[in-house]
Order: C-alpha cells, then structure tokens, then sequence
C-alpha cells in the first residue's frame, strides 16, 4: 500500500474514528464497567464524570494492574506471615488472595483506578490522523476519545486507523 502513510496527514480522525462511543461513569462499579467490556468486546473506554466531561480511559489493563497490586501485596504478606503444611494449601491460599483481590476492585470505582497522574488524551474530530497516531505511539495507547466542544462524540483506536488505511470502515 504504496504512499498510505502520506494520507495521514491529510485524513481526518472523523474519518476514522468510531462515532458510537461506549463511555462509563466514573462513579460506577468496576464489576459493571468491566463487564460491560467483556460483552462488547472492548479492552477499553473513556470515562465522564457526573457533568459528561472526560476524565481519562479506563482501560482492562487498568483493572488487570489494579487486581494484581492488591494480589502481590497480600500474597507478599501471606507468604512473610504464614507457613503453609503443602502445596495444595499453598494454592489454596493464593486462589482465595486472588479473589479477593478481584472481589476489592470490582467493587471499586471506576475513579478509584484511573491513573490520577496521567494527563487525559484526546483528540479533536478535525486532528488529523497523523497526529492521533504520534500521540498514540509517544504516549502508548490503543485509543484516544474525540471530542468536539467539550463532550466526547468518538472514540480512534489502533484498529480504526488500520482499516480506514487499508480501505475498509468498521462493521458496527
């Protein structure tokens, strides 16, 4: 596909960009929030607050980190605190540790998981994708929300770029 990346500088992120944006509520359930991603097959989603601004992207990488601090802390602590008789108890342990570990998240906020400190990325619809896709590789995200005004109305993702590159749209 000879020249495709000379098209980016002239192609819009409303071109490729997907205009029905699944968000979350900062305020909801990560249990609610992350199974709403396992049915619709997403690996993420921009999060509002109450007012519908956006505050970040929640990500299941980001619910796979936050699972996994709460098992390594607690399985640190297990394994300095506790002598286990063998290895079926040992494993025991670490199934309960890890389910609780997701019990504690899952009931969670959405906001109590999204990277305080990272600045909230996004891209205006008349960005050209060139820069969706700097920003996407300097910052290393999947998807960056579009927003138009102040209020999210798409999402871009590495997939959008991909097709819309090799001349194809998204089936909805």
């Amino acid at each position: 596909m000879e020249g495709s990346a000379s098209h980016t500088k002239w192609m819009s992120v409303e071109t490729a960009m997907t205009r029905y944006v699944t968000c979350v509520m900062a305020s909801d359930k990560i249990k609610d929030a992350w199974v709403m991603l396992m049915q619709k097959g997403y690996s993420g989603a921009p999060v509002l607050d109450d007012e519908g601004n956006l505050m970040g992207v929640l990500s299941t990488t980001d619910i796979n980190r936050s699972v996994m601090e709460r098992y390594d802390k607690a399985r640190a602590l297990s394994s300095a605190t506790t002598q286990f008789p063998d290895q079926d108890a040992a494993e025991r342990e670490q199934v309960r540790i890890l389910t609780l570990a997701i019990r504690a998240v899952t009931e969670s906020t959405v906001a109590s998981i999204i990277p305080k400190d990272q600045k909230v990325l996004s891209l205006g619809p008349y960005d050209s994708l060139e820069r969706a896709i700097k920003i996407m590789a300097e910052s290393n995200v999947n998807r960056l929300p579009v927003v138009k005004d102040g209020k999210v109305v798409g999402i871009l993702t590495r997939q959008d770029i991909i097709l819309v590159l090799a001349g194809r749209r998204r089936v909805a």
